[in-house]
């Protein structure tokens, strides 16, 4: 079944490559460089909030769950080099001290590529690749005392990338994808014993548009690491379905407003472990239900 599940996945990244080869195929490809107009400062963000199910967590999660992630800071004059500061966050209604977090630091990182000039869908989401360093610590918004065993600092360095096809000016009758990418090296993972391996992360999205804001698609969630173990099996898990999505906003404004890319979504996923399963079993999970808001910005 896990060798299934990727297949599933890697083929929900190839429909995702494949909205960019038909959206190419129908429009040229319009691309300009970057180099002289950044300004000196930069604003990355991401929201998330939702009602999940289970949250590939536990049967009977049935709580809302918000996750944020924020990148401010300074273009280093002309070159592809960017310094900020980070957080990531979460906030729920479960007391768990895991989904009731927030990490922050400081990071670095290079945009190599910046000033690629892509020549067609298969290469364009090559300027997008990022490489970084950041330097994290750790606070509890909930029952910080559980974690007081915790490491409560982590080194990370890694590559992301994030590309969408088809989304910021969409033509309602191509396909759209998107692809979000990250693998890290973690020192601690702010976890009760040494890390120091790797994780890796994968969202591929393929869909189609309904009409003007209205979107149906297939979607993949995909998180596996370095560790082997139950105790590790919410870093070895995926899951796979589908949702629609409502984007009201994204004919309003300019690119880059706040809440041009705000959409509300749900989605029904199927859950693979892709290693080992939970040590208590009644914590094994099939299945999610999710639906919420989500919105972000500079990404």
């Amino acid at each position: 079944m896990p060798s299934f599940c990727l297949l599933v996945i890697i083929l929900l990244a190839g429909l995702a490559l494949s909205a960019g080869a038909q959206i190419q195929a129908a429009r040229p490809l319009r691309i300009r460089s970057e180099a002289g107009l950044q300004p000196p400062v930069f604003i990355d963000l991401w929201n998330h909030v939702a009602f999940y199910d289970t949250n590939l967590e536990r049967p009977r999660f049935a709580s809302i769950l918000g996750r944020f992630e924020g990148k401010v800071g300074l273009n280093v004059f002309h070159y592809p080099v960017q310094v900020y500061g980070v957080y990531y966050g979460a906030a729920s209604q479960s007391p768990d001290y895991w989904d009731n977090y927030i990490f922050s630091g400081g990071g670095v990182r290079l945009i190599p590529f910046r000033d690629f000039q892509g020549t067609s869908w298969a290469n364009e989401w090559i300027k997008g690749i990022k490489l970084y360093y950041e330097s994290l610590a750790a606070s509890y918004l909930k029952n910080a005392i559980s974690a007081e065993a915790l490491a409560d600092t982590d080194g990370r360095y890694g590559l992301e990338i994030w590309y969408a096809w088809n989304q910021s000016e969409p033509d309602l009758r191509m396909p759209w994808g998107e692809l979000w990418l990250k693998w890290e090296n973690r020192e601690t993972n702010f976890g009760w014993e040494p890390f120091k391996t790797w994780v890796f992360y994968m969202q591929p999205k393929y869909g189609i548009h309904l009409g003007q804001g209205i979107e149906a698609y297939l979607k993949a969630d995909i998180t596996m690491s370095g560790k082997e173990g139950a105790d590790y099996s919410f870093l070895n898990i995926a899951d796979y379905g589908v949702g629609l999505r409502f984007v009201p906003l994204r004919s309003i404004g300019q690119e880059n407003d706040l809440f041009r890319t705000f959409k509300m979504f749900a989605e029904v996923l199927k859950v693979q472990y892709l290693k080992e399963r939970p040590i208590n079993p009644n914590n094994s999970v099939e299945s999610d239900v999710r639906f919420g808001v989500e919105f972000s910005y500079g990404r």
